[in-house]
């Protein structure tokens, strides 16, 4: 039926006009090539390279090489984001001037493939294709950042006139976004965002030079891994060893903006910018849920400092419900308060904090309002499907070894490298039978961001309950080895 209702609108919408046709007939050429390159295999020869090493060659047989060859004057860029135009002209829309003959690999089992094209802005857009993983959820939670995104601005404009404290705490509020267009239920294209590194390629690369006679990454994550994988440790057998980790590996994340930033300005700037950045990302991924924030899913931009979070499909604290679930509502481990500085969480972190959950409080039903349209998307799937399930039950903390992850971006292949095989791809979403169930899940996610963003205890309470939650070596140390909470 969904089938059916796009083909309809396309069909009306093409009939209006001859350059609505032809532009309809391009987008949809594009979009067919990308999916023929998602799921193409990697010639043998090119596996074995390292990331981004090796330009590969399309096929001639291949339908981007066609493309290529004969390129509509009307293409899209599809991972550009033109603001909405009143007059509805567009003339800002980038166009595709150029395609590149040829692909690179980025990081992962699957391979995902980087792709570069010229707009007709004159600029550069690398974009990753992606093969046999869902991008539906990662685009609607983009969706939801955009929106908290308008909600600080408001705020920082409020806050106009108000007392320092209150300007400072709202200023350059905001989450990093990307583009993610989904194209089937297994692949899609996202925006590559340049500059940017995984937290766990810089602390693989910096283990010599920071820490020469500490255990690597992967002699810590062994000792967890003894710890866990014996049923019959106690929680408390298990804290002991993960502060003896700790005690093993002392936080080196300050290092990071000596590196980057030269001068006393720049570092303290760009120091407060990666705190505000933690401050939106925290808040926003506790009140919409988001797990899986392991080391390869948290990228920092080398230029500006900003935290950029990859890979969402586990939202909705669909964390809870594994195996091991996920205890703690954010990402804030030693390495991530070692950035801060001297005065740790209690400074700029504390206050950007109350001000992202005030903004979104103040904001709440628009929030919820859009939960209930997603409630009834029948291209949304609200439970827990094994491709979900699996990406989080595997071991993904050994994907950190492996060379390709060094030259990861925004649209980073993290989701890949957790070994989805062939036959969990296969498997079909819950059908009608399901329904029921798939509508009291919806149910259940929006009471409880609804409860979140309720004014039951203070901003102030709130965000120090989390604070603590977050940082509770008790439990952290229970969590899943792979998430590598040492760090």
């Amino acid at each position: 039926r969904r089938s059916e209702a796009a083909t309809a609108i396309l069909t009306s919408v093409s009939s209006q006009s001859p350059d609505l046709h032809s532009i309809a007939q391009a987008i949809n050429e594009l979009c067919s090539s990308y999916i023929d390159l998602a799921v193409c295999p990697v010639p043998e020869k090119f596996k074995s390279g390292k990331a981004g090493d090796s330009m590969i060659p399309f096929s001639s047989r291949a339908r981007i090489s066609k493309l290529i060859k004969n390129l509509p004057p009307n293409l899209p860029v599809l991972t550009a984001a033109p603001r909405a135009d009143a007059p509805c002209d567009y003339m800002c829309v980038p166009f595709v001037s150029s395609i590149a003959a040829g692909y690179s690999l980025a990081g992962g089992i699957n391979l995902p493939k980087i792709l570069r094209v010229v707009g007709t802005d004159g600029k550069r857009y690398k974009q990753l294709v992606k093969g046999k993983d869902d991008l539906r959820q990662d685009a609607i939670i983009q969706q939801l950042f955009h929106v908290i995104n308008r909600f600080m601005r408001t705020a920082e404009a409020h806050s106009v006139g108000s007392a320092p404290m209150a300007l400072s705490a709202t200023s350059c509020l905001r989450m990093r976004t990307y583009q993610v267009v989904p194209l089937t239920k297994r692949c899609g294209v996202l925006q590559w965002v340049d500059n940017t590194l995984p937290f766990g390629s810089w602390f693989q690369s910096r283990e010599k030079r920071y820490r020469p006679n500490a255990p690597t990454m992967s002699q810590l994550r062994a000792t967890i891994h003894d710890v866990h994988k014996d049923k019959a440790t106690t929680a408390q057998q298990k804290l002991e060893v993960f502060e003896r980790v700790c005690d093993m590996a002392p936080p080196v994340f300050r290092f990071f903006f000596y590196e980057q930033f030269y001068n006393a300005q720049g570092w303290f700037e760009h120091r407060e910018t990666y705190i505000r950045s933690a401050a939106v990302s925290s808040m926003a991924g506790w009140v919409l849920g988001i797990g899986d924030r392991h080391l390869q899913n948290i990228l920092v931009d080398r230029a500006t400092a900003e935290l950029v979070h990859i890979d969402l499909g586990i939202a909705f604290d669909m964390g809870k419900l594994l195996p091991i679930p996920e205890l703690i509502p954010f990402r804030l481990t030693r390495e991530v308060i070692d950035g801060m500085g001297l005065l740790g969480l209690d400074g700029t972190f504390r206050h950007s904090c109350h001000a992202a959950l005030q903004a979104m409080r103040d904001n709440a039903q628009v929030v919820i309002t859009i939960l209930n349209v997603l409630k009834v998307d029948p291209l949304y799937t609200w439970s827990l499907i094994p491709l979900r399930q699996d990406k989080m039950n595997r071991n993904v903390s050994m994907y950190v070894d492996e060379p390709r992850d060094n030259s990861r971006g925004a649209a980073g292949a993290s989701g890949d490298a957790t070994g989805v095989d062939n036959g969990l791809l296969d498997q079909e979403e819950p059908n009608t039978f399901a329904a029921e169930e798939e509508n009291k899940e919806a149910e259940r996610s929006i009471m409880h961001v609804g409860q979140r963003l309720s004014a039951t205890i203070s901003v102030e309470g709130q965000v120090s309950e989390l604070i603590q939650k977050a940082t509770d070596a008790g439990l952290l140390s229970r969590l899943f080895e792979g998430w590598s909470a040492w760090y």
